[in-house]
């Protein structure tokens, strides 16, 4: 099967038909809160039977109870994405749920872990007599990086279940990635080449997914910094991730979101990935017509960088300021005491 021709997903249409997702089998995984909850709810919302997976046992059930109350088809599944077994016993409650098949999947589990690689390695003394340094810890490639590997993985399995013949949707991964994946992020290292190896995964199957059958669509959300429970750490807001927040702010969930929506439910988007800029949204044009998505970037994180500049060139005339103001009081008091 030819791949088809790509359509740049735009955010012009405030009235997204979403009529195709009634009756869809969906996974979220990490989906008990932030941007899974949010982005499970609202396709929920559309008709479609949500699957939400994770770790934390407690909230899933209590949030999966809550929309069904609401009358939205929701069930949890407890499970750590980084256990292969616990992922397909994970896809197999969803299809179970979904009617026999899975049409979505949303590898959404994700962690903030671990510091610069560079930082880490400060914490001991080298020493050729001494014990070696302590290994570092791995938990960011683990959760972001290999589970999505796997999900990923699973997901192209199980969609070859046997379809009805009169069912032509084209099922949809959708990867959660991060502008962190395009221009990195020194506070943690395996958070950044995580991301960066999201983008890597999908380079690597979104062309091959569609010459299979049934044909799989494979596209990426690639968020700003989006207020969740990870983003608003003291911790988080003490590291880099802080200044670029004093200044541009936190971008909208609800834009998260629509991108979700969006390439879950319009079969024509393939292949396309959509940055999440704090002012708007925008195809990133991530493939060789849009130079590998370097013309977009240049664009937001331009405008990032001079408000960046800015605010830090105004706290170091303030602090100047102060220290001119010191001196001058410490001098008239020097007179006198005289």
């Amino acid at each position: 099967m030819a791949a088809p021709l790509p359509v740049p997903i735009t955010f012009d249409n405030p009235q997204l038909d979403v009529s195709s997702l009634r009756g869809r089998s969906v996974l979220i995984t990490g989906g008990a809160c932030g941007i899974g909850l949010a982005c499970a709810t609202q396709i929920a919302e559309a008709g479609a039977l949500v699957t939400i997976a994770d770790l934390n046992t407690a909230t899933g059930i209590s949030v999966a109870s809550d929309l069904t109350r609401k009358g939205l088809n929701v069930q949890f599944v407890t499970c750590d994405v980084t256990s292969y077994a616990g992922q397909v016993a994970m896809f197999q409650e969803a299809i179970r749920w979904g009617g026999g098949r899975i049409d979505v999947v949303m590898p959404n589990a994700g962690v903030m872990s671990e510091q610069n690689l560079f930082d880490m390695s400060l914490e001991t003394t080298p020493s050729l007599d001494g014990p070696p340094p302590p290994e570092p810890g791995f938990r960011g490639g683990d959760i972001n990086l290999h589970a999505l590997y796997n999900t990923c993985y699973l997901a192209m399995h199980y969609f070859r279940l046997p379809r009805d013949s009169a069912d032509t949707y084209k099922p949809s991964i959708i990867l959660l990635a991060s502008l962190a994946g395009y221009v990195g992020y020194p506070s943690s290292t395996t958070y950044s080449l995580s991301k960066f190896g999201v983008r890597g995964l999908f380079y690597s199957i979104r062309d091959r997914a569609t010459r299979e059958t049934p044909a799989v669509r494979v596209n990426l959300v690639a968020p700003w910094f989006i207020e969740t429970p990870m983003t608003t750490t003291e911790e988080f807001k003490g590291s880099e991730a802080g200044v670029l927040l004093d200044a541009m702010g936190f971008a909208p969930m609800d834009r998260v979101v629509a991108a979700v929506l969006q390439f879950a439910a319009d079969e024509r988007l393939h292949g396309r990935a959509a940055g999440i800029f704090p002012v708007a949204n925008e195809d990133l044009g991530d493939d060789l017509e849009g130079a590998y998505s370097g013309m977009v970037m240049q664009k937001h994180m331009k405008d990032v960088m001079v408000k960046v500049v800015k605010m830090m060139q105004d706290v170091e005339a303030q602090k100047n300021e102060l220290s001119r103001q010191d001196s001058a009081t410490g001098a008239t008091t020097g007179v006198q005491a005289q």
